[in-house]
């Protein structure tokens, strides 16, 4: 059996920015909007990021999650976030939990999938529901190093402005971004291109609706009653799913691709891999609703910004040049406590290598974390890729 190097140190500065998980993030604030996403074209982004080479190999699929067939706009506002690493550092060094607080806003699409096992029996034990997130930007640098060398999520680097709008208790968004407007030879990039822009009326109740609210999904939230049911159901991780009728999964388990370049030849990668990490929603609080109807949403299809809104947009094969409009089938603004933790490579691609130098072969921890009790009960369940003679 071939077995990797054990226990190796990580090379370790005062001064780096790879803080590892996991992290505690209070009192976040969390605008989403909601609309219905292509399952075709989710398909084909599933096709291109996770589902390489052969099934048979990797012993998973990833397929849309038909019975949501939506995708979530979130804009999430930190005030506080704190690494709760307990672990000490290399040397003397000040522990990560020790070294202060830092704040930033994110914002991402978030887009349900499925991992299926390809056999009876891992079609039982690694089938398990994440969260895909296509396009992911912060506001701050050291977040998007963390998330992109320790959670594998390929975060940008924007800026991203969150305001009161026009009326009290309304939202106001926009991300603006590097881009090319256009995509002819030698084109100029724009250092702030502005990707999305989100307006709202005020949280119902609100007399400056601007259709009739009986006709809104958002009516079943507006009694004081059932705000103040939302709130202590809320706290109560396996019941908010019902009572937000799915819209706030309490514990979403995203999916990524990790990957590095070869630096000598740049249409390869030297190293690719799944990874998850679990963002446990809780304290769940001041859970309000929009009127879906005054909520306006505009997208810049242009340049380069066209190939990501094709995941979750209608938008052309081609960049079109023009804003696109969105109104969402729901809308909706709360306050929780978010935890990063239990990040886990789950299967990481076989690599061939020039020069001589043998493949490094593909390896797999893919049982689902509610059924990793019932593997030792069992026995273990192997795949041919997971362990390599």
């Amino acid at each position: 059996m071939i077995q990797g190097p054990q226990n190796i140190p990580f090379a370790q500065s005062s001064d780096s920015q790879q803080v590892p998980p996991p992290y505690h993030f209070p009192d976040v604030t969390v605008n989403a909007f909601v609309w219905p996403a292509n399952m075709k074209r989710v398909q084909a982004y599933c096709d291109q990021t996770f589902n390489l080479g052969s099934e048979e190999e990797r012993g998973f699929v990833y397929r849309p999650a038909a019975m949501w067939p939506y995708a979530t706009l979130l804009f999430l506002e930190y005030p506080i976030m704190i690494s709760s690493n307990p672990l000490p550092q290399h040397f003397d060094e000040m522990p990560y939990s020790d070294r202060g607080i830092i704040s930033q806003t994110e914002v991402f699409i978030a887009v349900p999938v499925i991992r299926y096992g390809t056999d009876p029996v891992t079609l039982i034990t690694e089938t398990t529901l994440e969260w895909a997130l296509p396009f992911i930007v912060v506001g701050n640098p050291m977040s998007s190093v963390c998330g992109r060398e320790m959670l594998g999520l390929g975060k940008l680097l924007a800026d991203i402005k969150t305001r009161e709008g026009r009326f009290p208790n309304s939202f106001h968004g926009t991300i603006k971004m590097p881009g090319w407007r256009s995509l002819e030879p030698g084109a100029q990039m724009d250092p702030k291109l502005k990707f999305v822009d989100v307006k709202t009326n005020p949280v119902l109740p609100t007399f400056r609706s601007s259709e009739n609210q009986r006709r809104s999904l958002s009516t079943l939230f507006e009694s004081r009653e059932a705000s103040w049911l939302i709130e202590e159901m809320g706290s109560l991780s396996n019941l908010v799913d019902d009572i937000s009728l799915g819209m706030i999964p309490t514990t979403m388990r995203t999916v990524g691709l990790k990957q590095y370049r070869d630096a000598i030849d740049p249409t390869r990668a030297i190293y690719q891999s799944i990874v998850t990490c679990r963002a446990k929603y809780s304290n769940i609080n001041t859970f309000r609703m929009y009127d879906e109807k005054d909520i306006d949403i505009e997208f810049n299809d242009v340049g380069s910004f066209n190939e990501i809104l094709q995941v979750f947009l209608e938008v052309g094969d081609t960049p079109s040049g023009r804003k696109y409009p969105l109104t969402p089938v729901a809308g909706f603004q709360f306050k929780a406590d978010i935890d990063y933790d239990q990040m886990r490579v789950i299967h990481s691609f076989a690599i061939d290598r020039e020069g001589g130098l043998p493949p490094i072969p593909a390896q797999s921890d893919l049982v689902s974390s509610w059924a990793r009790p019932w593997k030792g009960f069992f026995g273990p369940l192997t795949h041919p890729m997971r362990n390599v003679e």
